[in-house]
């Protein structure tokens, strides 16, 4: 047990690092949030603090020798062992990785729920939002924002960045070997075609050279350089945070907007053949082909058939695939068609290997190609074999077992959490329509959410919690704890 907390407290500590730029920004502006934002950091990264202090105690001492005596060793360059912290995750088992994941979702939402609370939010909203934060979903409990100051809606659209990114993918920075693929696949990241390291340095590259273009064009959209950071955050992250209460967007800002929540829910692997050129490879990506042909055909139907505008249809059906959370207008009035479409495209979501969620459309195209597979197999004489394939790769029958047993466990979990919803007195459309939003990650609402009692909350806050790690986490940590 003691070499477990160890682990885990070395993943806390990681995840408090991003967070030292609201702090930073807090501290420049003098609006006196750096108090619980600090306070939260403290906190992540307490465990991992006496190390820190002997680590410098130790190079200090070293220093000293070395002045004294030139042939001393002296690692200049290194005041924190890092090497020490890296030994603590590195020889774990996919049970303890999962449960390591689990919990990390758990703690880091709870602890950074301080800062809501210091500013007189109610526990329970606070963990929501700081739990939509972290998931990057973007449902909001907090009726306006006029409550927080500049540094504090920075450290919300943060959380939404990070959340984006990744805890693992922090985690990951310093981790090497077989135990990082189990980490990458406990947040549905895991991808077989390239090595960790690389992988590691491109999800790095491409989201911050996403985050950095957003900014970018949003001020070019003549967006002032606070909310244009905010909302590349949040866009980025697919997290769907707005940093104001209400905002006339042109149309122009509206198709921005949609473009980066498209962009964060495209796979890394389609930037990284992109950037290698290998042009065609990507664009005619088949899970990238159905994510495109999915997202068109829908927003076309939409205009069509229900007669909304273009501007904002785009956006709204593009938050919804990518899980981006960002809407425009009064979804709860929309025509029932285009409710009926927008709770399929929160339960399919984007592609694998991105910072979108919900079931993702490798997992769906894995599926439908194995229904295929089974309907030709049917015409063929006994003993033929039929290989599933995409992009001319053969898919292992282990891969379309796993695929199909987290799209059941997906789809059972979300029609009983509907029930719940219907028994809490909602109508269908609605249960339907939150349950999808709250496990996919998505953010969009046909509710008022700051309306909602507080377990129902609770409830949405468990379904974000188990759609952003991928549902088996979560059951391996019911299990560690039935264990115990």
């Amino acid at each position: 047990m003691a070499e477990f907390l160890k682990k885990l407290t070395t993943v806390m500590f990681y995840t408090s690092i991003p967070l030292l730029l609201p702090l930073i920004y807090s501290i420049y502006i003098g609006d006196g949030a750096w108090i619980p934002i600090a306070l939260t950091i403290g906190i992540l990264a307490f465990p991992a603090i006496p190390q820190i202090v002997m680590g410098i105690y130790q190079n200090f001492r070293n220093l000293i020798k070395k002045a004294i005596e030139p042939t001393a060793a002296f690692n200049y360059h290194q005041f924190i062992d890092i090497d020490e912290m890296r030994k603590r995750v590195e020889v774990l088992t996919l049970g303890e990785i999962f449960v390591i994941t689990s919990i990390v979702w758990i703690l880091v939402p709870l602890i950074s729920s301080i800062p809501y609370v210091y500013y007189g939010i109610p526990i329970v909203d606070a963990f929501f939002e700081s739990m939509s934060g972290w998931t990057s979903t973007g449902l909001s409990a907090l009726p306006t924002l006029g409550i927080l100051p500049p540094s504090m809606i920075l450290f919300r659209s943060m959380t939404q960045w990070i959340g984006g990114l990744g805890i693992v993918v922090l985690i990951l920075a310093v981790v090497r070997g077989r135990e990082a693929t189990s980490f990458l696949k406990a947040e549905g990241r895991a991808n077989n075609e390239i090595g960790i390291a690389e992988t590691i340095g491109m999800i790095f590259k491409v989201y911050l050279g996403l985050t950095i273009a957003g900014i970018v064009l949003l001020i070019l959209l003549d967006m002032d350089f606070f909310n244009a950071v905010n909302l590349s955050f949040s866009g980025v992250s697919n997290g769907g945070f707005f940093p104001f209460d209400s905002f006339e967007f042109t149309d122009l800002q509206k198709f921005a907007l949609a473009i980066l929540m498209f962009a964060g829910a495209t796979s890394f692997i389609f930037y990284k053949n992109s950037w290698e050129g290998k042009i065609k490879q990507a664009l005619f990506d088949e899970e990238f082909v159905l994510y495109v042909i999915i997202t068109v055909s829908a927003i076309i139907l939409i205009v069509l058939i229900a007669g909304e505008g273009w501007y904002n249809t785009a956006l709204n059906t593009i938050s919804a695939i990518a899980a981006g959370g960002f809407a425009i207008g009064n979804l709860s009035i929309m025509h029932a068609f285009p409710t009926y479409l927008l709770v399929i495209l929160m339960l399919s979501g984007g592609m694998v290997g991105s910072t979108t969620g919900g079931i993702k459309l490798w997992r769906i195209l894995v599926i439908f190609k194995a229904i295929a597979r089974q309907i030709r197999t049917s015409f063929l004489p006994t003993g033929s074999v039929q290989i599933v394939k995409i992009n001319a790769t053969p898919i292992n029958e282990h891969e379309i077992v796993e695929s199909a047993m987290f799209v059941f466990t997906y789809i059972f979990i979300f029609l009983f959490a509907c029930g719940i919803f219907m028994i809490a007195n909602y109508s269908l459309q609605n249960s339907l329509f939150m349950v999808a939003s709250a496990m996919g990650n998505v953010g969009l609402s046909t509710v008022s959410v700051p309306d909602i009692g507080e377990l129902g909350k609770l409830f949405l806050t468990v379904l974000m919690y188990v759609g952003r790690i991928e549902i088996f986490p979560s059951l391996a940590l019911i299990r560690y704890i039935m264990r115990r």
